[in-house]
């Protein structure tokens, strides 16, 4: 974990635990998230990709809720389209696009203005846009008395 008293802002916690061999279950304050963890199986759910590109969709949106309120803009209607590019080896998304349509009788001006503020505002795509390495460590617990 970071040391908190050089950081500012929210701390986060999720935990992600397998569940079978083809799903995940993500957890936080309460919700649950089931995820696919079985390769080339699109049959279990979101993958890590789709719930990478679903974090960076619902970052977005947040914020368009958020700020469009603060400049008394009505949005009667707002989604995200992503299409991205995989790489196999190593394996990483190499490209990253987006849509964001909104429906609105505002000024083109003052959406567009929106639409840079939510980008500039958001936890997610920041984390991405500054290309954030996640700092990790292995456990090992060992198995109970008779629990093998």
């Amino acid at each position: 974990m970071t040391d908190a008293k050089n950081q500012s802002g929210m701390a986060y916690h999720v935990t992600v635990t397998h569940r079978d061999a083809a799903h995940a279950v993500a957890e936080t304050r309460g919700h649950t998230l089931l995820l696919n963890v079985k390769k080339g199986d699109g049959a279990a759910g979101f993958n890590a990709a789709e719930t990478l590109l679903a974090a960076l969709g619902t970052c977005i949106l947040t914020n368009v809720n958020s700020i469009s309120q603060k400049m008394n803009l009505q949005i009667d209607d707002a989604r995200l389209e992503f299409d991205a590019l995989r790489r196999d080896d190593p394996a990483a998304l190499v490209q990253i696009r987006y849509r964001l349509i909104l429906r609105s009788s505002e000024p083109e001006d003052r959406l567009r203005h929106l639409h840079e503020l939510s980008i500039k505002w958001g936890t997610v795509t920041n984390t991405i846009i500054n290309g954030l390495t996640p700092a990790g460590e292995l456990v090992i617990e060992p198995f109970a008395k008779g629990e093998q």
